[in-house]
């Protein structure tokens, strides 16, 4: 096998990340809201899109440290999911659940009308829908609420925000898959504006920032099945041993082949899911090891479960999810 530290890395890491994430937009509707106005959600149950078309609005996000957002047209939030969190016209305005639109007087398909008589606010609400591997590889390195403010958007940002308000107003031909597009893409956009930002506390995505260690997280990512060792890794880098190891370990959270092992198994479980019948042996050739029962070993220590049976839970799940899909309605809330 081809030493690792002498093969030519990619130099985006992030397409490795994102080559692993499947994302789809879901759950998109408009609401035409008239001050006074307040919704609230015990948590989405994936990724909380809030754009703001037209007028104001205020987020807000309760616990120990409590956090308030004030958007303004053309800003886009993102809340985790789970996350509680309220939107309203001010701070005093009383809300009602997310649930309740289901209700409201209906302008179209799309579009509800709730609230006063007020100034009026046009939202964009919706879902970013991560499967179980995307939401596992991105929890740790989302915050509660991404931010992405009009005033220090790029023109592509926003450029993407009007596009999908404009799809979801008046949906054309193929609406689905243009918003899934449009979806990922302004998703990609919030990962850029923080990494860019340097509001990474800790993980991979903090890594992204530091080019010598982006570099190994790249190459890791685009050959999973190479032969890494630390010493390679660090050669990568262009650090010593010794220098890059705890450099690594601080960035990321956890150690250089411990990394490379969790990374063989989100590639080997995404194989899984999403490719035809599987020979074991080649997907464990694939992602480094010798034979199938080493690969299922590690596998079973990682997933809790062998690739068999994993695999046959993901295509289920799958399954019942398309059975029963979410219509294009603004309520994404479990409750």
């Amino acid at each position: 096998m081809v030493d690792a530290a002498s093969t030519l890395a990619p130099v985006d890491p992030l397409a490795g990340v994102l080559d692993l994430v499947r994302l789809r937009g879901t759950v998109l509707g408009v609401a035409e809201l008239g001050a006074p106005w307040g919704l609230r959600s015990p948590g989405f149950e994936d990724l909380a899109c809030h754009i703001v078309v037209r007028g104001g609005a205020h987020l807000e996000l309760p616990g120990r440290r409590p956090r308030t957002l004030a958007l303004r047209a053309g800003d886009v939030a993102l809340v985790a999911a789970g996350q509680v969190h309220a939107v309203r016209d001010a701070p005093r305005s009383g809300v009602v659940p997310f649930r309740r639109l289901r209700h409201a007087p209906r302008v179209d398909i799309r579009t509800v009308r709730w609230g006063g008589d007020g100034p009026r606010t046009t939202l964009v609400v919706g879902c970013l829908e991560l499967d179980t591997a995307g939401r596992d590889l991105l929890a740790a390195a989302l915050p509660p609420v991404l931010h992405l403010p009009a005033e220090t958007a790029s023109a592509s940002q926003l450029g993407l925000v009007h596009a999908l308000a404009s799809e979801v107003a008046q949906p054309g031909p193929g609406a689905e898959p243009v918003l899934t597009r449009l979806a990922e893409l302004l998703f990609i956009h919030a990962l850029r504006a923080r990494i860019a930002a340097g509001a990474v506390e800790s993980g991979w995505l903090r890594a992204l920032a530091d080019p010598a260690i982006a570099r190994v997280l790249a190459a890791v990512h685009a050959d999973p099945g190479a032969a890494w060792t630390v010493a390679g890794m660090a050669a990568r880098a262009g650090m010593s041993r010794s220098a890059f190891a705890p450099a690594f370990h601080r960035l990321v959270g956890e150690p250089p082949l411990a990394y490379v092992t969790t990374w063989r198994m989100r590639t080997a479980a995404r194989a899984l899911v999403e490719d035809g019948p599987t020979n074991l042996k080649a997907l464990a050739a694939r992602v480094g090891y010798g034979s199938d029962e080493a690969f299922s070993r590690a596998f079973k220590n990682w997933a809790g479960t062998p690739p068999g049976q994993y695999r046959r839970a993901a295509r289920e799940a799958a399954k019942r999810a398309h059975r029963h899909p979410r219509g294009l309605v603004p309520d994404a809330t479990p409750h």
